[in-house]
């Protein structure tokens, strides 16, 4: 299950630098505070836009690894 998670994380990730040539850039603490809020109550595309503006983090940690 966990390789089937990181292998779909690559994916994502490579996918995501071949088309923008970078990542998306990272909310402001302000945004991130109301994404947060709303995918708190529910909202999925509020949850999805702190994943994508968060992968930068996530390419890093997956580095390290």
């Amino acid at each position: 299950m966990l390789a089937a998670v990181w292998l779909m994380l690559s994916a994502l990730l490579y996918s995501l630098q071949l088309s923008t040539g970078s990542f998306p850039k990272p909310l402001t603490e302000e945004e991130e505070r109301r994404y947060l809020a709303l995918a708190q109550q529910g909202d999925l595309e509020a949850r999805n836009i702190l994943i994508e503006r968060n992968l930068r983090l996530v390419a890093h940690i997956m580095n390290k690894g």
